[in-house]
């Protein structure tokens, strides 16, 4: 109990998937290795929804600008986008979902979680570091929705992805981020 009260059951949960039991071997439990899950893993993937949340906080008190996910323009802008970064980001999500498709099908849960944790260090150490600019709209406005909906789409696609293996702090994630998604209209109006 000590462990998840300090390090909570995700941590504790990513740190087993992660060890060599998964595989049938033995395991040296080592409790900064949980620490090291909570400091290289959910403290950056953390900060990065801070950073899309920061974003549009700023977006909406500078620009009048309300930020709203809009998949469509996603696709849109992925096509006649010239940002080599969103391009990469969102190629490589694709290829993580096909992948994790493709091994979760085999329950190969030791080759998944590794990709699921590298990801997050490409997402933030790559990606988010090097558009910083262009998410608090030191660019155009266009550039910078555009960059915020890829941001988005990513932090929901991975809190899909990691849904399965710590479910408390990928929800709470999701949660926060459906807050930026369009809310259905309702079809009952009043007359």
């Amino acid at each position: 109990m000590e462990i998840f009260d300090e390090f909570g059951a995700d941590a504790l949960r990513l740190y087993l998937i992660t060890s060599p039991v998964v595989r049938g071997k033995p395991l040296k439990f080592k409790k900064e290795g949980v620490r090291d899950i909570l400091k290289d893993v959910f403290l950056p993937w953390y900060n990065a929804l801070r950073l899309l949340i920061q974003s549009c906080d700023q977006l909406k008190v500078n620009k009048k600008v309300n930020f709203i996910y809009d998949e469509k323009r996603l696709y849109s802008s992925m096509s006649s986008n010239s940002n080599v970064m969103d391009t990469w980001i969102v190629s490589y999500t694709q290829t993580l979902l096909d992948f994790v498709r493709k091994e979760m099908e085999a329950y190969r849960l030791y080759t998944v979680v590794p990709r699921l944790v590298k990801y997050i260090d490409m997402l933030t150490n790559w990606y988010v570091k090097l558009n910083k600019k262009r998410f608090k709209c030191e660019t155009t406005l266009e550039d910078s929705l555009v960059s915020l909906n890829v941001l988005c789409y990513v932090l929901l696609t991975k809190a899909k992805l990691m849904a399965p293996f710590t479910p408390f702090l990928a929800e709470y994630m999701y949660q926060i981020l459906r807050k930026l998604m369009p809310q259905p209209s309702s079809s009952l109006s009043p007359e």
